[in-house]
């Protein structure tokens, strides 16, 4: 699973406990903020939203969190930057991605290696999608939430609270088929840098350290226990951890919610990950674990949001929700699923 033997432990106490608490900052990463703005209205304009230099303490609700504050920089000077099609789709601190959604791809392992990848040192190329493609034309946060450079990413939010802070902002959790195709690119790789598992050029790979499920759950040892955990490294440090359609980090760094009922109205598992996290699991762009229900939060899950495009034109054809998505729900054993 995308979430790793971190999430297993003790996963089920925390749920069940912590379903109704505020979302956490790591001690260290609260200490680099100290915004206490609010957050705009969901009908604000987007385009007044943007990365700035600030996030609220820990003890805020989902209410008193803010959205990005507006922002003056795109972040690295990628060949993203300055094309005049993604200025006018996209805010700066959003990346335009207009591609083919394969709705199943399989993955072939072409180089076992237990050292890598859970079993698997490198995909093969050329697979070939098995279903009719879907069209989607839509704009993607640069980086992880809150997508400022420099600050950490946010974790220990649940999926309910990802969407409302999307929706604060102007835009909505990214779908699962979004999150996966911004991270594949169109040439559909197992990895936004290829088909070679390697420690670089994302936040990968990392020694896991057991979690203290007691510590967390009490909130004299909270903030103790996840500065313990944490190795997430603050937005922007992996400049070559970029997709094909300038998206950052989506592999590796921190889990992220994407919403899985807006591909699947009829799904059981609304609530589903991707990418993986900075610690020795899969972390592939079609890797999805459906395990954990909306209510749930740990020490290395956060999100990141989608919009449609600023000048209206969201796909070349219409997209409507579809159910044709990765039939692969989980990764029940890592050595046979992507």
């Amino acid at each position: 699973m995308a979430c790793g033997a971190g999430i297993a432990l003790g996963a089920a106490t925390l749920v069940a406990y912590e379903a109704a608490r505020p979302s956490i900052v790591p001690a260290r990463a609260r200490a680099m903020n100290g915004d206490t703005s609010t957050q705009p209205p969901p009908d604000a304009p987007r385009t007044a939203v943007g990365p700035s230099s600030a996030a609220p303490s820990a003890s805020s609700s989902t209410e008193q969190l803010p959205a990005p504050a507006p922002h003056r920089s795109p972040g690295p000077q990628d060949r993203f930057s300055s094309d005049p099609t993604q200025a006018a789709a996209c805010p700066p601190d959003m990346t335009l991605v207009d591609g083919e959604f394969c709705p199943a791809l399989p993955y072939r392992c072409a180089r076992p290696g237990e050292e890598h990848g859970f079993g698997c040192a490198e995909y093969a190329r050329g697979q070939r999608c098995l279903e009719p493609p879907d069209p989607r034309r839509f704009c993607i946060d640069r980086y992880e939430w809150p997508n400022r450079i420099g600050e950490l990413p946010r974790v220990y939010v649940d999926w309910h609270e990802a969407r409302a802070l999307c929706a604060g902002a102007g835009k909505h959790l990214c779908r699962r088929s979004e999150w996966i195709l911004a991270c594949e690119g169109p040439k559909r790789l197992p990895y936004p840098w290829g088909f070679v598992r390697s420690p670089s050029p994302c936040n990968v790979d990392r020694a896991s350290i057991p979690a203290d499920a007691s510590a967390l759950l009490r909130d004299s040892t909270r903030d103790e226990e996840l500065a313990r955990l944490w190795q997430a490294d603050p937005l922007g440090a992996h400049p070559d951890c970029i997709s094909s359609f300038g998206a950052y980090d989506l592999s590796g760094n921190v889990d992220e919610w994407t919403d899985n009922l807006a591909d699947d109205p009829a799904t059981l598992h609304p609530s589903t990950l991707n990418g993986g996290y900075w610690g020795p699991v899969r972390n592939t762009c079609r890797l999805t674990t459906t395990s954990h229900g909306p209510d749930f939060r740990f020490y290395q899950v956060g999100f990141r949001c989608c919009a449609d495009p600023l000048d209206g034109s969201r796909a070349r054809a219409a997209a409507p929700p579809t159910t044709r998505i990765p039939k692969r729900q989980r990764m029940a054993d890592p050595r046979s699923s992507p």
